[in-house]
């Protein structure tokens, strides 16, 4: 039974972490409450967020490769708080049709209210645990205007808690202003580009001509024309800021990688391209 909880929008610059597991922290002084489940998703809980969350909390991170290692964690009387991932806590549920857990009174805490929280683990949730408490922290909450089919981010973890957003990070100075220019590119991706029906668009289709050859070159171009303008490097000493470039997976960054590198050939002083990127990108 769903008794209660929320969610709250906190976006960079308001330590979303570290006030969710407080929050977590804070639960488990709660007399009435048996186990609380700080749950991250699995590209989020690498080694050095688990350093951290031990940090916290000693022995609450069950970083086992195994669902019997969580059920252990559960189990232990000393061990109130529970960091693991969807995941892992979907597989357990399935595999364990009866646990005590289920009918004690739990807290679940999620680090990244996501769409992966909406699928097939809320349900199972939904289903197991009697008496439950949740609460959802997250930088980009789902919407009615923005949701791909019927969930939305306060129908699945409940009211709007709390509110902290880009405009009040900066107003605090906790993030640095930005400034955003819109870019025109080839007149051919025009259309794709402003088109907002996601249905309209397969995901082949999109991948397609968002990294169409001439696009990225045309792209790569503009980076390199106008980075010492955008990185201030026109003053006497040639000195400026360095420059980050985000797209959005892999096969991207390989591709723009070799763009402009390829478009610097015979350069006296070629800028110089790093890539990094996530294993679960």
């Amino acid at each position: 039974m769903f008794e209660s909880g929320g969610y709250i929008w906190h976006t960079t610059g308001s330590g979303k972490t570290l006030t969710s597991f407080k929050a977590a922290r804070s639960a488990t002084e709660l007399d009435f409450i048996d186990k609380v489940f700080f749950v991250v998703d699995r590209k989020d809980l690498d080694f050095q967020t688990m350093k951290e969350y031990q940090r916290f909390s000693p022995d609450s991170v069950n970083g086992s490769e195994s669902t019997a290692g969580l059920k252990r964690n559960i189990e232990k009387d000393d061990n109130k708080i529970i960091v693991t991932t969807i995941q892992k806590l979907n597989n357990l549920i399935k595999s364990e049709t009866e646990l005590p857990i289920y009918n004690k009174q739990v807290v679940f805490i999620f680090d990244e209210a996501h769409r992966s929280q909406f699928g097939e683990a809320q349900k199972n949730i939904n289903k197991k645990f009697k008496k439950f408490y949740q609460f959802g922290f997250t930088g980009t909450p789902i919407f009615l205007e923005n949701a791909l089919g019927s969930e939305t981010t306060a129908s699945v973890f409940g009211r709007e808690l709390h509110t902290y957003v880009i405009t009040d990070a900066i107003r605090d100075e906790k993030v640095l202003k930005f400034k955003v220019d819109y870019i025109d590119v080839r007149p051919k991706f025009k259309t794709i580009e402003k088109e907002q029906d996601e249905k309209k668009l397969s995901a082949a289709e999109n991948k397609e001509a968002l990294l169409h050859p001439e696009r990225i070159k045309e792209i790569s171009q503009y980076i390199l024309n106008n980075f010492k303008i955008k990185t201030h490097r026109l003053n006497a000493n040639g000195k400026g800021f360095n420059a980050m470039f985000a797209v959005s997976h892999v096969d991207a960054a390989k591709l723009y990688y070799e763009s402009l590198n390829n478009l610097q050939k015979g350069s006296s002083k070629p800028l110089k391209i790093a890539t990094i990127f996530s294993l679960y990108c």
